[in-house]
């Protein structure tokens, strides 16, 4: 199985992290590549708390995550986050069309842009695609989540619940 490098926004990471679950991301891809706007979002907004901070800086110093800056940005008005800016544009310049985030606007612009998306409900459908994660493991996931305080539209959820049950 071909693994792939994914640029990836805070959120997923944050969700797979307050989950202990930053393997099931590395089963999938060989690396995740952040901005550094996205690496600064979780080291320094206050509701992060300091153990997503830690992981994340164990993963960079091992090299599976790695801080890539913006040479420029191409596009710089998308009405965005300053994480979700640079992550569009870095799949631009790096021409990496694998883009991790969850935000529905983010997601329509990077369509837009022919940047393929995957977000967290996403990652944990390949997840039982795969094998990895039986349907009750995933439906766990999906609860922890929930509890952690992730927010998911009851659209996102039941649209989650009909395709892994198929």
């Amino acid at each position: 199985m071909t693994q792939y490098s994914i640029i990836s926004n805070a959120t997923p990471l944050i969700a797979f992290i307050k989950k202990n679950e930053l393997s099931i991301l590395k089963t999938l891809f060989k690396e995740i590549i952040i901005p550094k706007a996205v690496y600064d979002e979780i080291l320094n907004t206050p509701r992060t708390l300091n153990k997503e901070g830690e992981i994340l800086k164990k993963e960079i110093k091992n090299k599976w995550i790695r801080i890539r800056e913006i040479t420029k940005l191409k596009f710089s008005e998308l009405n965005l986050g300053r994480g979700e800016t640079e992550a569009l544009n870095l799949c631009i310049e790096s021409n990496n069309p694998l883009l991790l985030i969850d935000e529905k606007k983010a997601r329509n612009i990077a369509k837009s842009l022919k940047i393929d998306v995957l977000g967290t409900i996403g990652i944990l459908l390949l997840v039982n695609k795969r094998g990895l994660k039986n349907e009750q493991e995933i439906l766990e996931n999906l609860d922890l989540l929930i509890k952690k305080g992730f927010y998911l539209s009851s659209e996102v959820i039941l649209g989650f619940l009909n395709k892994i049950r198929k």
